[in-house]
């Protein structure tokens, strides 16, 4: 509840390292964990957010005198963004927005409707008006039962208790299933920064399956009862197939899924 000038005072031997002046992140393109901003703005450095696209510009943001947790915040005028009746698709318009993609009007038609551009995002507006993500249109699963499931929704979860690395799929009708990496593997795999190596021995193996049952676990907790995952997976390999802008391949994550065996929950 202190003001930010005296948080900085009160851990100012942690801004000394920093250098003295670190004040403001700006996060964009990825979900920000709301544990994380708050343990950065305790220290007195305030976050914001913001949401946009290539074809459209920044579309919301927070800003420094209005920066809460888990939003992207509000409309950045003159831009316009409203939600598709029905789909609560993300909706956007105005001066930044794109003429249409290159010498490809089949692209350009598919994503543009009265001078609207159809973002592919899912969101919905809290009770201050700001914009909150909830998912992708082409990733929602539509239970039996007619709920809809944003797999994205439970990956941040999964995120937020250790499990940075996972995908979510219904593997049947309205079975939910995570396959994960290793917890330890770190954010972004390269050769200068890579995977753990797998588990050498049966007990190294038994130890990380708990270990990954008990995170798994602890995200249920957190999730809905409509969410809960019924089972987990652990890819096989050192990192998941990624496209060039490294966003993980849902589609061969699922190929394999059907073919390998799941591990249920433990008792």
């Amino acid at each position: 509840f202190l003001p930010y000038w005296a948080r900085r005072l009160l851990f100012r031997r942690i801004h000394q390292r920093l250098g003295g002046h670190l004040t403001l992140f700006a996060c964009a393109a990825a979900f920000l964990p709301p544990a994380l901003q708050e343990k950065w703005e305790r220290l007195g450095v305030i976050v914001v957010q913001g949401y946009g696209a290539t074809e459209c510009g920044p579309a919301a943001a927070t800003s420094e005198q209005d920066h809460p947790t888990g939003t992207v915040g509000k409309t950045l005028p003159p831009v316009k963004l409203k939600l598709a009746e029905g789909t609560n698709e993300i909706l956007v318009s105005g001066p930044t927005l794109f003429q249409g993609y290159w010498q490809d009007p089949a692209a350009t038609a598919a994503v543009m409707e009265d001078g609207w551009y159809h973002t592919g995002d899912v969101g919905r507006f809290d009770e201050r008006g700001n914009l909150v993500l909830m998912g992708r249109t082409r990733n929602i699963i539509v239970l039996p039962n007619g709920f809809n499931i944003f797999p994205e929704d439970i990956e941040n979860v999964l995120e937020e208790v250790g499990l940075a690395q996972a995908i979510v799929l219904e593997t049947t009708p309205g079975r939910i299933e995570a396959v994960v990496l290793s917890p330890d593997a770190p954010p972004m795999i390269t050769p200068n920064n890579p995977a753990p190596p797998p588990p050498a021995t049966d007990d190294e193996r038994k130890a990380l399956e708990e270990r990954i049952d008990g995170l798994v676990r602890q995200a249920n907790k957190r999730l809905g009862q409509h969410q809960r995952i019924d089972a987990w997976r652990l890819w096989p390999e050192q990192d998941f197939p990624r496209t060039h802008t490294l966003k993980i391949k849902r589609g061969e994550v699922h190929d394999w899924a059907a073919t390998d065996t799941p591990l249920p929950l433990r008792d």
